[in-house]
């Protein structure tokens, strides 16, 4: 892998250029998170030994690049949700390269879409995060998530889990069997989404995560802050150095001893 990260890192840029470009020509809002921000403000570009890119939209705006990316054709690249990869699970999307290859161990080879990708985030808006209802809606998300992850990749859980949590895990997952993947998929994306508009929202939330971004003040995202990345200028949440912080802790700056600076090889790949 190591040898094929440059050329990897050449692809990404190009899906990421043509993600801002669909956004920038619709008057869409992207942000670089995760590991994509921390590279970003620490080194103005990638972070020198990762191997994927992560983009978040507000819903609305997410929504609208999904109906752009299924409207019209686009060459060179697709999207990849469940509404058209079978045993998708994700309630979020990617953007890929056609004509190239990239099979994460996670997931083996069952997409229909194998072409190297970007992730990108739906944002969602929250009026009131200690409301009762706000709480119990989390728990669903948390739940229908783990079973539809369980269900997809009961390999990665058999090889990780002891026997009675490998158990426990197929009992509380029986109804991603029986019940069809879309049709979960679709109250998770509902359950996420919630009523709260732009307007009100006093939070964002990115449920993806488990950690403490999933639930962040609005003023961490919005307005956009703009960025270097790779001699790009790019969208990252606003009070960027509190994301930061609450994702990476206050040592963010430094990157990790050696040993930790570790990519992850996919199955697969091919440019």
């Amino acid at each position: 892998m190591d040898g094929d990260l440059e050329e990897l890192h050449n692809v990404l840029l190009e899906i990421l250029d043509f993600v801002y470009s669909v956004c920038e020509e619709n008057g869409l809002v992207c942000f670089l998170v995760y590991g994509t921000a921390l590279g970003a403000y620490r080194h103005h570009g990638f972070i020198p030994w990762d191997d994927d890119m992560d983009v978040a939209m507000p819903r609305d705006d997410y929504m609208k690049f999904l109906q752009i990316m299924k409207r019209e054709e686009h060459d060179g690249f697709e999207i990849q949700d469940e509404d058209n990869e079978k045993k998708y699970f994700l309630s979020f999307a990617k953007v890929r390269k056609k004509g190239t290859v990239f099979i994460e161990k996670i997931t083996g080879d069952v997409y229909t879409h194998k072409g190297i990708f970007i992730d990108v985030f739906p944002l969602d808006y929250v009026k009131d995060k200690e409301a009762y209802s706000f709480r119990i809606r989390r728990r669903c998300i948390v739940y229908l998530k783990h079973i539809l992850k369980f269900n997809a990749c009961r390999g990665l859980y058999r090889s990780k889990e002891n026997d009675k949590q490998y158990i426990l895990d197929n009992v509380i997952s029986f109804p991603a069997r029986i019940l069809p993947r879309r049709m979960i998929l679709k109250l998770l994306n509902r359950l996420k989404a919630g009523r709260a508009s732009r307007e009100e929202a006093t939070c964002i939330a990115e449920y993806d995560t488990s950690g403490p971004m999933q639930i962040a003040p609005y003023d961490f995202y919005f307005p956009p802050r703009k960025i270097e990345f790779e001699r790009r200028i790019c969208n990252v949440p606003n009070r960027i150095e509190d994301y930061l912080t609450r994702i990476y802790g206050g040592g963010y700056m430094q990157p990790p001893p050696i040993k930790y600076r570790r990519s992850n090889k996919p199955l697969e790949i091919k440019f």
